[in-house]
């Protein structure tokens, strides 16, 4: 289970920063960024999600289990930032609507309109689900 983990955080590494450097449009919009923010992004959300493998990869319990916290930190923000404002229509202040709009309204969406709600576009339900079987396999490998 140990290498099934490990094969999704690199997965979600991997997705993560392909979607924050290349404009794949309609599955992300990136026209609305610099060139700059976009590197910014990548780099540091990069480093984090690295580190946070690395220390998996130590195989060592003090080291997986900061990397799974942060893995669980980093799925409950996709969940404030995109699910809260689609079920109950409240924004996080540094994601309010307007931020949305001009820069995700335009992507792929799976998931029905709730009255006028944000909808999660499927590039973040697709690192959404990522990031949560890196957990459920990061903590079979922890607990396994």
């Amino acid at each position: 289970m140990f290498y099934v983990a490990i094969l999704f955080q690199i997965l979600v590494f991997l997705y993560f920063e392909i979607t924050t450097l290349v404009n794949l449009f309609p599955w992300n919009d990136l026209s609305k960024y610099t060139v700059r923010q976009k590197w910014t992004e990548a780099i540091s959300n990069g480093v984090i999600l690295l580190v946070c493998i690395g220390l998996f990869a130590t195989k060592t319990s003090w080291g997986m289990g900061i990397s799974l916290l942060f893995w669980v930190f980093f799925f409950i923000m996709q969940l404030l930032t995109w699910w809260m404002p689609y079920v109950m229509g409240q924004h996080l202040k540094q994601f309010p609507k307007t931020l949305y709009e001009s820069h995700f309204s335009r992507t792929v969406k799976i998931l029905p309109p709730i009255k006028n709600h944000i909808v999660p576009d499927a590039q973040h339900n697709v690192l959404q689900l990522l990031s949560l079987s890196a957990i459920i396999f990061s903590i079979a490998a922890f607990w396994g």
